[in-house]
């Protein structure tokens, strides 16, 4: 015995039924269901409840945490520019190191990310467009910041002596990437804490290091320091002198 198939008629309504979801503003139409019929194999029709898709729920410090996290995935999809600490010197977060309009148009050759969740979106690219230095450093007080900064500074003063433009990322642009730029400034330019700290902001108001970080490049900067040490200043201040100004991060 041969199955002929189902009427005709049923695939033109499915067709239809397709069109009118496609084609119509349906979800403006939708309404909530509090009961679903069921029919099963042998024809029975029952009516059950549908409680619906329920949020699930989260404690005061979770709904806290999610909420600064969707900040923080906004302020990093809105800030997608890098932005010039000296020449041949940029910092930016996640936005800046994907917006190849703007590295391309800034001359950016070289890009150092310091984000290990975030990919070198322009590695594999045909053109070879840039070259990159991936550093696997978490924004941790007790994170080792200094294991990381001799590998930093040869990557961006070799860019820099052969003409190119290196920016410096991490997720943020706040706290990994701007102690890196401010170890670099402070290694090649002689400057103290408090001067690379200030000269970072001046391109990048939020660049904030976390407390560890901070703690890391006092050291590092009474070890390079070409001159004497910056009087009454220390890693809790800010590049103003004013402490209530900066909010150091964790």
């Amino acid at each position: 015995m041969v199955y002929p198939g189902p009427p005709r008629s049923l695939f033109k309504a499915q067709a239809a039924v397709l069109a009118e979801i496609k084609g119509g503003d349906w979800r403006t139409s939708l309404r909530r269901v509090d009961t679903v019929r069921t029919t099963d194999m042998a024809g029975g029709v029952r009516e059950e409840s549908w409680p619906g898709l329920q949020p699930p729920e989260h404690s005061p410090e979770e709904q806290a945490a999610l909420a600064a996290l969707a900040a923080l995935r906004l302020r990093a999809k809105n800030d997608c520019l890098p932005c010039r600490v000296a020449p041949g010197l940029y910092i930016g977060g996640a936005g800046a190191a994907r917006n190849l309009k703007a590295l391309r148009k800034r001359g950016i050759t070289h890009i150092v990310n310091a984000a290990p969740s975030v990919p070198c979106h322009f590695k594999d690219n045909p053109e070879g467009c840039f070259a990159y230095l991936s550093l696997p450093l978490f924004d941790d007080a007790d994170a080792d910041l200094l294991a990381h900064v001799d590998a930093s500074n040869a990557f961006i003063s070799a860019a820099r002596r052969c003409g190119g433009s290196v920016l410096v990322h991490c997720y943020a642009g706040q706290s990994r990437s701007a102690a890196l730029v401010i170890a670099h400034l402070i290694a090649s330019q002689g400057l103290g804490l408090m001067d690379a700290w200030a000269a970072t902001r001046r391109a990048r108001p939020c660049a904030q290091p976390n407390s560890g970080f901070l703690r890391q490049l006092a050291l590092y900067a009474k070890r390079t320091s070409r001159g004497p040490a910056e009087a009454g200043c220390s890693p809790g201040t800010s590049p103003s002198g004013s402490e209530s100004e900066l909010v150091l991060t964790q």
